[in-house]
């Protein structure tokens, strides 16, 4: 997926739910969620991972090439889906 995919699907999972609401429930500055959802600002994995779940959406990793996403992590957990 690209930034502008990412944001794109943020912003929809987000809904009618303001960016102030969904920043303090993934513990974000509102200016960060505004940059994700526009591709505007750089993000760590660990603010995505907070944004997706404070949404209600799960990030998959998959090898390029690979058809199943990864089930299981580098330490064996179950979710890795944040």
């Amino acid at each position: 997926m690209t930034p502008n995919q990412i944001g794109a699907a943020v912003r929809k999972a987000r809904g009618r739910r303001s960016i102030r609401e969904v920043a303090r429930a993934a513990g974000l500055h509102r200016d960060q969620v505004t940059g994700i959802e526009k591709a505007t600002k750089a993000y760590t994995v660990l603010s995505l991972l907070a944004l997706c779940k404070a949404v209600g959406l799960h990030l998959h990793l998959q090898a390029k090439g690979s058809e199943a996403a990864f089930d299981k992590g580098a330490t064996g957990s179950d979710d890795v889906r944040g």
